[in-house]
């Protein structure tokens, strides 16, 4: 090597790299090359952004009602500000802990029966090998997703009310007594659990087979070659690559542990169409009891400040999901 290398070698480890400066890309482009050069992208993509804003973030504002005395005469700047008081009294309310209890519980048990059956279900319709079967069993279990849960109320009504088709059965086929699925709080509680694995598992089962066919076939035809068995394939090859797939879903769901609204499986609409006075001890969560009290009490500020504290302790739920995910090795959401 001559010595001019040698010479330029040194003056190159010896100098600092050059880092971007502020407004340019790594490759030292600006942004506002960036923009002129895929400009078709980014107002392909601007649309989704506006609606974004809007519907997204824009309503955020009203959040400020939870902190005031709000009036709709006065509107939200002109109402007195009151801090932390509705948070108080909600908090010393007891149905307001009813509805957090009742959550919880009807959520958790959402989660803890309807998580792996989606999983169950999945690995079964996976190791089916009859073609024409496994279409009609995923598209029978799929189709409850599409169903509206005003749609969904009705058929369950008809199925398990007072003079539905289940107790007809038992009273005229079986002489037994009729079962009150609606109005017992302990019964409609499982209806509820229910009703919600039998709508979403097809649909989460899909998701789980979409992971499925990422699997490399050399794994198991290895496996095969060394004498494993259908079950050790899945347990050892199938479970581990969909394990991402796992743990995404399931920080998702521990966010709707509490948020029960229409992105928490759409819980407030489920309940809503379903419940009565009767199992309002067993079956009425945060949702309902907000909206209760936004507008049928026309208590905004409070129904605000219920509905801010369930927003933040369910984005709490899925940081800590998140972490913990990350801290078993497995991928979070962020």
């Amino acid at each position: 090597m001559s010595g001019n290398s040698v010479a330029t070698s040194k003056r190159e480890l010896t100098q600092p790299s050059r880092r971007p400066a502020a407004g340019q890309l790594k490759d030292g482009s600006s942004w506002r090359r960036e923009l002129q050069k895929n400009w078709q992208l980014y107002a392909m993509a601007l649309p989704g952004i506006l609606v974004l804003l809007i519907f997204g973030y824009g309503p955020m504002f009203g959040l400020s009602i939870a902190f005031v005395d709000y009036s709709p005469a006065r509107g939200i700047m002109h109402s007195e500000w009151v801090g932390l008081e509705w948070f108080r009294r909600a908090f010393s309310n007891p149905m307001f802990w009813t509805a957090v209890r009742n959550t919880l519980t009807i959520k958790g048990l959402q989660t803890l029966i309807g998580f792996p059956s989606a999983i169950i279900l999945a690995l079964l319709l996976n190791e089916v090998r009859i073609r024409w079967f496994k279409k009609m069993v995923q598209t029978a279990t799929f189709l409850p997703y599409f169903v509206s849960w005003v749609i969904i109320s009705s058929m369950f009504r008809n199925i398990l009310g007072s003079s539905g088709v289940v107790n007809q059965i038992l009273v005229n086929v079986f002489a037994l007594k009729p079962v009150n699925f609606l109005t017992d709080p302990a019964i409609f509680r499982w209806v509820v659990v229910l009703q919600d694995t039998w709508k979403w598992c097809g649909y989460f089962a899909v998701l789980y087979l979409a992971a499925m066919t990422t699997i490399d076939p050399a794994l198991y035809e290895a496996a095969e070659i060394d004498g494993a068995s259908r079950w050790q394939q899945t347990w050892h090859i199938t479970i581990p690559s969909i394990k991402p797939m796992m743990s995404t879903i399931l920080i998702i769901l521990v966010g709707f542990l509490i948020d029960t609204g229409s992105g928490g499986g759409g819980t407030f609409e489920q309940i809503y169409t379903m419940y009565n006075v009767s199992v309002y001890a067993a079956a009425d969560i945060i949702s309902t009891f907000t909206y209760r009290l936004g507008l049928g009490q026309s208590r905004y500020s409070l129904a605000t400040a219920v509905g801010l504290f369930q927003s933040v302790i369910a984005f709490g739920l899925v940081a800590c999901a998140n972490r913990i995910m990350k801290r078993l090795g497995q991928e979070g959401l962020f």
